[in-house]
């Protein structure tokens, strides 16, 4: 148990690690940021457990791979996860006098996010072991973090700008659960075809390690961009 709770939570506290070090002028109460981390954990726990209450986990209403991909890449993962998140975020950290700067809104995203990824990614390691580990180490559990860079950089426009804020809340939820829907598509097409259609698998392989830098440099630049504002 401990060997999983390693392997799972070790990309985790990096990245959260990395994502506070970032801020270098007035760094965030670590309980405010506890409480961000816990209502990630909550956003994950409701999520199994709409998906366990409704049973729709191997539905896939649309014909074929690529119709049973779009369903679950979007409609059972991208936009509720990323709903979840962002309920979460605004409920913990929308009236918080903490919440004063720009960088805040990423960085507390990031703590939501990387608690959904954690409890994720026990449930995934616990179940496949240290090989789903190292994948999830490299890709999974940073792609939660690019998702959670770009909803609160969205986030922290809705608080600071609110003559917009209905707009930027609404790309808050959009811009992370399009980019997770593709890259969770991209993915599970290719799982799917893969005995069937080799060379149309690799292309998707391919396409997704270029699809992950792209959203590795997206957030980079969310980052960046607000980082002392």
């Amino acid at each position: 148990m401990i060997i999983i709770l390693t392997a799972s939570l070790t990309p985790v506290f990096l990245l959260l690690l990395y994502i506070y070090l970032k801020d270098r002028y007035q760094r965030e109460p670590f309980g405010q940021l506890m409480k961000a981390f816990l209502g990630g954990i909550l956003a994950g726990l409701v999520d199994v457990l709409i998906l366990s209450v409704l049973g729709v986990s191997d539905l896939h209403p649309f014909p074929g791979a690529h119709g049973q991909a779009f369903y679950q890449a979007f409609f059972l993962a991208g936009i509720p996860e990323e709903l979840l998140k962002l309920l979460f975020l605004y409920l913990f950290i929308w009236k918080s006098r903490y919440f004063d700067e720009y960088y805040d809104g990423i960085e507390y995203a990031a703590f939501v996010g990387l608690g959904f990824a954690g409890l994720e990614n026990i449930l995934y390691v616990w179940q496949g072991g240290m090989g789903v580990a190292a994948s999830r180490a490299l890709f999974a559990v940073p792609a939660h973090f690019f998702f959670a860079i770009i909803m609160g950089y969205f986030f922290s426009f809705a608080k600071f700008r609110p003559e917009k804020k209905n707009w930027y809340l609404l790309l808050a939820l959009l811009c992370p659960a399009i980019l997770h829907g593709i890259y969770d598509f991209v993915l599970m097409y290719a799982n799917l075809i893969q005995s069937t259609n080799t060379t149309t698998a690799t292309f998707l392989n391919l396409g997704f390690f270029i699809f992950f830098i792209f959203i590795w440099k997206l957030a980079k630049r969310r980052i960046n961009n607000l980082v002392g504002k």
